[in-house]
Formats: structure tokens, sequence, C-alpha cells
């Protein structure tokens, strides 16, 4: 398996935490990433279409990442919140977890926050998909 970039694993946990399905060439490290539910109005979407006939034609020459399980998620809003500073902000995103579609209610947080949610967020994805390929070379 080839060694992933930065750039790579960057890109990667930005197309799972969109939703997409990520595979990566197993010797060119070459990503294709195709949206979960394919729209036949995207601009790209007859190069998905080849590039997922690809994939589909030479399924031995790919690996699909896994996506990240809810549960991490979840573990991740709770990291996060032992970072957030200011307790009465605190105190409401730890209402917001504890609620239905805690994801959908982190968002109506603006400002400084939700940058350093982002920002949060998207560092420990790239730790997710920097072990998964830790883990997929092992075996």
């Amino acid at each position: 398996m080839i060694k992933l970039s930065k750039q790579q694993i960057n890109s990667i946990a930005q197309d799972l935490d969109a939703g997409r399905k990520c595979y990566v060439h197993k010797t060119t490290g070459v990503i294709i990433s195709i949206p979960s539910k394919p729209d036949e109005l995207d601009e790209n979407f007859e190069k998905r279409k080849v590039e997922l006939k690809e994939v589909e034609l030479n399924p031995n020459q790919y690996i699909l990442v896994a996506e990240m399980p809810t549960s991490d998620t979840f573990r991740i809003m709770r990291r996060f919140l032992g970072k957030v500073s200011n307790p009465k902000i605190r105190g409401k995103l730890m209402i917001a977890i504890s609620q239905n579609k805690p994801f959908r209610d982190i968002l109506d947080y603006n400002g400084d926050v939700l940058q350093d949610w982002y920002d949060f967020k998207q560092e420990a994805i790239e730790k997710y998909v920097n072990k998964f390929f830790d883990t997929f070379d092992k075996e």
C-alpha cells in the first residue's frame, strides 16, 4: 500500500465527513470519492459514474475507507466539550449532545465555537483515517 500524504488524508477526512464513500487505489493512492446518493444534476455525475465503474470492475485494487462509526463521532463531540472554555456555552453544548440529532444542534452555535468544532472534528477524522490505514497495513 502506498503511503498517503497529509493532503490526501485531509481530503479523505473531508469526504467522509460530507458523507461520501472514499476508495483509495492500493498502489497509486488515487482517491475516488463518490457521494452516497449520486445526483444526476451534479456537473461531475458522468465522471463519478466512470470512476465508480472503475472501482466495480477492479474491486481488489481499491480500499473502501470505512466511515467513522457514530459512536466515535459522539466521543469526538464529548472530547470537544472539554476544550470549550466558556462554561455557559459548554453547558448548552452538553444539553445539545444529549438530545436527538446532536450533530445538527451543535450547528446552532456560531463564531469561534463553531469554527473550533469544525477544526477539532477535522483533526479527529484525520486521526481516524490514519489509524484506519495503519490497521489496514498490518492485516
